[in-house]
């Protein structure tokens, strides 16, 4: 409600019968005033914080607006709250922390973020009013979802949601009830109130309403068939437009819009996109569609690091600013951590030395200064979303054939009228058309859900189809994990958890993702279990439509690549512009009448599936039906046609020009590159063999160390065997000498006898030596003495003769 303070009000009376009368009573205004502007009676009777809420349905004012209370030409429409905090509802999770919320007047700011950052809870904090520091004379309206509907007309409904209607008409009443009680003790001239009551309806134009409410209602996408209806008749779709319709009505001072195009078609996105750029108050939208972005946001608002950050320019200019200051941070974190390397080990170098005590000292302190003022943040490489589909078996042939077909759920009025498409694996389609014309039709008859009223669709038995609707996220169920839902919804397959979690990791969704509740989930995460769920079976063909509602700029760009790298058939009906150019190849367009033509250009496909809606409000505004009147629809109608061929044959001699500096370029560049790789070969050939070369000589190097190494050993163990040889020559001949002396130290006394004598008795010396060399002792010379001389040979008996005469001796 709008917070003011409140004026003693009387009891409620009804308007009374001589109103003119009391209007006579009027009393002229002391000391006054000339005519103003309209800005300066916009800045005096601006309303105060009002939030309008589809769930509060438009709640009613009950308190008097400080615009005709006080004087607000000085009150400033910017919002500036510092030191923002702001949790998660119901989880108590800290989304953003000390940061600062700054809107400017005028401006229309993009609120980008992934999912579950708190886009959504700003925008609903914003409007909650319990925001400290906000500007509480500021009218508020954020629309997020449907409102509640009843019999009105979608006109009237839109023409009278706004609750400050209502609150002038009895605002007046009671002014009127004052000025017939003269009794009444008043702090304020109720006349007075009056002239501001009034000016203030002229301003908010209440005498405009239903014109303004129509031309509103037909931008977004409203028929004279659609206008007619009841908005309790309409679809949620419908009614999500309404509500927007509603927002655009009221123009507030702070419009929050939260995806916006969610259920628009091209045409309504091209006007919301044309009625925002000329928006004159301030607006805040959170939208997935980069296109949209680019075309209405001055000012572009990142939620990072629980941080508010802010960025001039569109969504495009953002992303090339904030890439470049990434780039830059990154650099001088790199600088930094250099500089502290350094500093560090000039300290540890010269800790001890007395000489240059002062350097280190004064590194140490410029160190902790550093520190004290705050080190540059590692600018992190952001971890890219990716996904990817199965990849699907082959097919013999086309997925589908659609052949004159026809269909209507009326047999005399046909939504589709001799439709012919084919559809293969190779296929890239997008589906054109103003809401309502067959696209989710042609898409179900595709499916087999509905059968052709005329004509035929010829479908391959053996390809297998995956459906992604708009409204995926109603087939999940919340309580169950990833793992357990698809095993649920995949039972005859009797899926084990540890397949399950290896499917749904081709969606980036891993870890403890994949075993919490899905009700716990952020819409992108919700949607990749849709499309796990989708897969499973490895479908040939991917038919989508609106697959990229509740999903972020992201997750939308990990699906473009998805999409891209899928070997299968694609058919997508989208409002995405940005998500259709980087997927689409071709596109079926369908206009209002049902005719459908397949198109490779999507303005062509745009221009032939739409036309209907431009020339409605061209009609609308050209107005009354005369002779003339229909002569200069008709011309201009030509003129366009005209127009429009002129611009495809500008579009295509620039297409083939494109095409032509393309090739030539390719060709360029394909000169360049083999001129680059022949280069790079020789280089490497070069470098090649010099390394071989170098390897060659190293190996030689180390073969003659090796061999130098094996020869000076080999000639160290010779002189080691010679010496060793030699030491054993030696010892062994002191061994014999030794032996000898023991030998002739232990010879018979009567031997050595035999050999002094024998010179003197003329002993045969060889007897001797026989006897020595047969070891013959003392004790055997006894026995030869006592032994018969015939048993021994001549020499013996001899050698006992001399034996027997040395004894003798």
């Amino acid at each position: 409600a709008i917070g003011a303070e409140r004026v003693r009000k009387g009891p409620a009376r009804t308007r009374p019968a001589h109103k003119p009368d009391a209007m006579a009573k009027k009393k002229k205004t002391k000391g006054g005033k000339g005519k103003r502007t309209k800005k300066a009676r916009d800045k005096d009777f601006d309303q105060t914080k009002k939030v309008f809420d589809a769930e509060d349905d438009y709640e009613k004012v009950e308190k008097t607006p400080l615009y005709l209370v006080e004087d607000l030409v000085s009150k400033n429409r910017d919002v500036v709250v510092d030191g923002l905090d702001m949790v998660e509802p119901g989880k108590g999770k800290l989304l953003l922390h000390k940061t600062r919320l700054k809107l400017a007047q005028g401006r229309r700011y993009g609120l980008c973020g992934k999912n579950g950052i708190g886009k959504t809870t700003l925008l609903a904090l914003i409007a909650s009013g319990k925001l400290k520091e906000f500007p509480s004379h500021l009218k508020v309206l954020h629309v997020r979802q449907e409102v509640p509907c009843d019999d009105r007309k979608v006109v009237k409904f839109v023409a009278e949601c706004d609750a400050e209607f209502k609150f002038l008409e009895e605002e007046e009443e009671r002014m009127y009830d004052f000025l017939e009680d003269e009794e009444a003790e008043l702090d304020f001239d109720p006349q007075e109130r009056l002239e501001k009551i009034e000016e203030r309806r002229r301003d908010i134009g209440v005498d405009t309403a239903i014109a303004r409410a129509t031309n509103i209602v037909m931008g977004l996408g409203f028929t004279k068939e659609m206008r007619e209806k009841r908005t309790v008749d309409l679809s949620g779709g419908w009614r999500c437009r309404v509500a927007l319709a509603c927002a655009l009505f009221v123009a507030p001072d702070l419009l929050l819009l939260d995806e916006p195009t969610n259920h628009l078609d091209f045409p309504g996105v091209t006007w919301l996109e044309n009625y925002l750029k000329n928006y004159e108050k301030t607006c805040v939208v959170v939208s997935h569609d980069k296109t949209f972005l680019n075309n209405v946001s001055s000012d572009i608002v990142h939620i990072e690091n629980k941080t508010l950050n802010y960025y001039k320019g569109n969504y495009k200019t953002f992303e090339k600013v904030r890439a470049e200051h990434r780039r830059a941070a990154n650099k001088q974190y790199e600088a930094q951590q250099l500089k502290i390397e350094q500093m560090k080990e000039f300290i540890e170098r010269y800790r001890s030395d007395e000489d240059k005590a002062s350097l280190v000292q004064s590194r140490v302190k410029e160190l902790q200064k550093m520190e004290r003022e705050g080190l540059c943040e590692e600018v992190k490489e952001e971890k890219k979303l990716v996904f990817r589909f199965p990849e699907p078996t082959k097919l013999d042939h086309d997925i589908a054939r659609i052949i004159d077909m026809d269909f209507g759920y009326n047999p005399d009025k046909l939504v589709l009228k001799k439709a012919n498409f084919n559809v293969t694996m190779q296929d890239r389609v997008g589906v054109l058309g103003v809401n309502g014309c067959g696209k989710s039709t042609l898409l179900k008859l595709i499916l087999e859900m509905l059968e052709p009223t005329n004509g035929k669709i010829e479908f391959n038995r053996h390809a297998r189809v995956a459906y992604f609707t708009q409204h995926h996220m109603d087939h999940l169920d919340p309580k169950l994990t990833p793992v357990e839902f698809l095993q649920q919804r995949f039972k005859k397959d009797n899926i084990k958890t540890h397949e399950a979690r290896q499917h749904l990791g081709r969606f980036a969704l891993s870890g403890d993702l994949q075993l919490q509740p899905i009700g716990d989930l952020s819409g992108g995460q919700k949607s990749r279990v849709s499309f796990a769920a989708l897969t499973w079976k490895q479908p040939h063909v991917l038919v989508m439509d609106e697959p990229t509602n509740h999903l972020d700029i992201e997750t939308i760009e990990a699906l473009i690549e998805a999409v891209k790298s899928f070997n299968g058939g694609i058919i997508m009906v989208s409002h995405d512009q940005y998500f259709l150019e980087s997927i689409a190849e071709e596109f079926w367009g369908i206009d209002d009448k049902g005719n459908s033509e397949r198109f490779l250009d999507m303005d062509e496909a745009k221009e032939f599936s739409y036309a209907s809606c431009f020339e409605e409000k061209k009609n609308k505004n050209s107005g009354g039906s005369s002779d003339s009147k229909r002569s200069q629809i008709k011309q201009r109608k030509k003129e366009r046609q005209q127009a429009a061929k002129e611009a495809k044959r500008q579009r295509e001699a620039q297409r083939k020009k494109e095409r032509e500096e393309q090739e030539a370029k390719a060709q360029q560049e394909k000169e360049e590159n083999a001129q680059r790789q022949r280069e790079a070969f020789m280089k490497e050939m070069e470098e090649r063999e010099a390394k071989e070369a170098e390897e060659r000589k190293k190996k030689e190097e180390e073969e003659a160390r090796i061999r130098a190494k094996e020869e000076a050993e080999r000639k160290e163990r010779e002189r080691i065997e010679k010496e060793r040889l030699a030491e054993e020559a030696r010892k062994k001949k002191e061994a014999e000498a030794k032996a000898a002396q023991e030998k002739k130290a232990s010879e018979p006394q009567t031997l050595k006898k035999l050999t002094a004598v024998a010179k003197d008795f003329k002993i045969d010396m060889s007897a001797i030596q026989v006897l020595r060399e047969n070891e013959i002792d003392d004790d055997d010379i006894k026995d030869l003495e006592k032994s018969d001389l015939k048993d021994l040979g001549l020499k013996m008996a001899q050698i006992v003769r001399i034996m027997k005469a040395a004894k003798t001796f």
